[in-house]
């Protein structure tokens, strides 16, 4: 007899397929893997099935050229990124000049800054203000005709 796979087995193997939609989208993975959640609920589910499977989702990236190092690497050298602007006139290229690629580069440090936790959490306000039933006001004339 075969051995049963679990929900969480399909799941990590969805969101590990490359090919597929689901390639490392969470909630994506555990809608395909048959979970039974209402649509904002799925993303809740694939953050649970990420936190278990943490340790073998790591052992992948690592196995795929993407250890922690070479994050690393990868995001400081997106930090220096370069693009090369081309400037023409009647359809012919006058000049080429290579720039700073602004927008890599702030992302790329807009995510160093997070991974290393130098943001402030965002404030959100949780408190429940309390809700007054409403007031209902009765009307009676007085009519003495």
């Amino acid at each position: 007899m075969a051995p049963k796979v679990s929900k969480l087995d399909i799941w990590l193997q969805l969101y590990l397929d490359q090919g597929s939609d689901t390639f490392l989208n969470a909630a994506e993975s555990a809608r395909a893997a048959g979970y039974n959640c209402k649509d904002d609920n799925f993303k809740r589910q694939g953050y649970l099935n990420k936190r278990r499977r943490e340790s073998q989702i790591i052992k992948w990236m690592d196995e795929v050229g993407l250890s922690e190092c070479r994050l690393k690497m990868k995001l400081a050298e997106m930090l220096d990124a370069k693009e090369i602007k081309v400037f023409q006139y009647e359809g012919k290229i006058v000049k080429s000049e290579r720039f700073n690629a602004l927008g890599i580069q702030m992302k790329a440090l807009d995510m160093a800054l997070k991974v290393k936790g130098l943001y402030a959490a965002e404030k959100r306000d949780h408190t429940v203000k309390e809700i007054k039933p409403p007031t209902l006001t009765i009307v009676t004339s007085s009519n003495n005709e």
